[in-house]
């Protein structure tokens, strides 16, 4: 396996190369609040809560036969803010549903039904649209498979979607070569990160979202140091005792996967459903993504194709540019720069 390595790495540099126009805030889970209140009986309000750059996102509903829009369907009410008012020949029903085919992931829908109590719920992409099943915000609604479905699949794309994450289990995989050492170090991360991330959402820790963005990439950019140091002949800490380094940045980044799920605002009832999915949603991503790189290295190993001893460390100096690049940014985007 250890011979294959550089050929394996030299895909994920591609990879990396593709996704270089990385934004600073890497852990948005493009899932934005959104409001629809009855504010009579068949007259309805659907607020949108998004900021300013991505209201062309949020797009005109479909919504059910009988309802129509009230004058424009589209309104403005300041910068965070798409309105939508609409009225029904009579009041929407538990099998109703709308339609959204806003250009996002999913959205933390609160409805507020005439002089009853608020009901929240996370609603996913499904296909073009965001498809809102109103049944399941009627009082005594919402099944716990259901949600629990929805925040597994919310872990899941997030984790695969974060690449200074991907590329931070990347680099621990190229220092740790024996299969082993690697269950011990992945497992370390894994314990860390749940730990923060129960903690953050739980509102134990709570640390400011932009610093925590700025250190992660920062943690990539050390363990390339450690890599090439490595290279030369410096075995350190890294190298002996990866699981201890694999652990403490594993608590750091708990943090930004609890920004992530905490940005959208859980309702108080979904919390314990929301942390314990999403974070086995997270770890289904992670151990998708380190069971390719394996599977493609006994593949290439199979092949017994190498490259040049020279071209060894390259990727590590293409992924260590790429987080010092995100370090930078964000670094940049604390300052107001």
């Amino acid at each position: 396996m250890t011979k294959a390595f550089p050929v394996a790495a030299f895909v994920w540099m591609a990879l990396a190369v593709w996704f270089w126009p990385a934004p600073a805030s890497a852990h948005s889970l493009g899932v934005d609040k959104a409001e629809l209140i009855e504010t009579a009986p068949g007259a309805y309000e659907l607020l949108s809560k998004v900021p300013q750059r991505l209201a062309s996102a949020i797009t005109t509903p479909i919504l059910p036969d009988r309802c129509t829009f009230e004058g424009s369907p589209r309104g403005e009410r300041g910068s965070y803010q798409v309105l939508f008012r609409f009225a029904c020949e009579t009041a929407l029903r538990s099998d109703d549903q709308l339609v959204l085919p806003w250009k996002r992931d999913g959205t933390l829908l609160t409805v507020r039904w005439f002089e009853q109590e608020p009901h929240t719920r996370l609603a996913s992409r499904q296909g073009d649209a965001i498809v809102v099943d109103l049944g399941e915000y009627l009082a005594g609604s919402g099944s716990i498979m259901k949600a629990a479905s929805r925040y597994t699949k919310l872990g899941f794309e997030h984790i695969l979607e974060g690449l200074d994450h991907l590329l931070f289990v990347f680099a621990l995989m190229i220092v740790v070569r024996n299969g082993w050492r690697l269950v011990k170090t992945i497992t370390a991360f894994t314990i860390a990160h749940s730990i923060t991330l129960a903690l953050a959402t739980l509102g134990y820790v709570n640390l400011p979202s932009a610093p925590v963005e700025a250190t992660i990439a920062l943690s990539i950019v050390f363990l390339c140091v450690e890599i090439v140091h490595a290279a030369r002949g410096r075995i350190s800490l890294t190298y002996r005792y990866p699981w201890v380094v694999a652990f403490a940045f594993g608590l750091l980044h708990g943090l930004g996967f609890a920004g992530a799920l905490s940005e959208i605002g859980l309702p108080p009832n979904e919390i314990p459903i929301a942390l314990l999915f999403f974070n086995i949603g997270v770890e289904l991503g992670q151990l998708a993504f380190v069971s390719v790189i394996l599977i493609a290295l006994n593949l290439l190993a199979a092949l017994r194709f190498r490259f040049p001893r020279w071209a060894e460390l390259v990727p590590t100096y293409v992924i260590g540019t790429l987080a010092m690049y995100w370090t930078l940014e964000r670094t940049a985007a604390i300052a107001g720069l």
